[in-house]
């Protein structure tokens, strides 16, 4: 039995370190949000905000298995269930109300190319700027948008202008993150789900050696 929970107890640690592991991704993948697009701050920190409680929520479910305290890991599970039911109610929002989130990343891109400075430099620094060299691409939709095209819109490797306009490559970019979160998301949501079952079992096995060591003390 100690054998047993011992085995418990590794996997549930390496489980929860990869959930720990998850959560730093998902930190990162807010902080790029914030670096690359200043208008998109309130759905980055919101993702910053769920990498966090994911790593501290991995951290005390270590605990749990490290101290082989199996009150501390029912709290884990139960923290665990929690999570897991919201996630996949937000995936499942999202995945349902995706078109309306693309009509906001479309007034998103009106407001971002709006705000830049006139008249437009060849050395223009503005976001829509950032944008063009991102993604290859140029105006909104395309380089007659301009009267003379910035220097953003010409390729940094091969000189050339970059032809299409940013609108609808900077939409459909949007959409694949997007779809690529809510796969993470998923992922996410199986991996706590093997870490609520590990800590679990590992919180019953750790009651059953404590029952059976009082038990044969006598």
């Amino acid at each position: 039995m100690a054998c047993s929970t011992n085995v418990l107890k590794g996997f549930s640690l390496f489980w929860d370190i990869i959930y720990a592991l998850f959560g730093l991704v998902v930190i990162g993948l807010g902080v790029h949000i914030i670096y690359k697009f200043e208008h998109f701050n309130t759905a980055a920190f919101v993702i910053i905000g769920l990498g966090v409680i994911v790593v501290l929520t991995a951290l005390f479910g270590a605990l749990g298995a490290a101290r082989e305290s199996s009150r501390v890991s029912k709290v884990f599970v139960f923290i665990l269930v929690i999570l897991i039911i919201l996630q996949v109610l937000a995936v499942g929002f999202l995945f349902a109300f995706q078109a309306s989130l693309l009509i906001n990343v479309d007034k998103t891109f009106d407001k971002l190319w709006n705000d830049q400075p006139l008249p437009i430099k060849p050395g223009n620094q503005s976001q829509i700027a950032s944008v063009e060299r991102w993604l290859d691409c140029c105006g909104n939709v395309g380089p007659s948008d301009y009267v003379l095209a910035p220097n953003s819109c010409y390729n940094d490797e091969s000189g050339r202008l970059s032809m299409e306009g940013c609108r609808q490559k900077f939409i459909d970019y949007i959409a694949e993150k997007w779809d690529e979160f809510n796969i993470v998301s998923l992922v996410l949501v199986g991996v706590e789900i093997i870490c609520a079952l590990l800590a679990y079992v590992l919180a019953n096995s750790i009651v059953n050696r404590w029952r059976r060591s009082k038990y044969y003390q006598k």
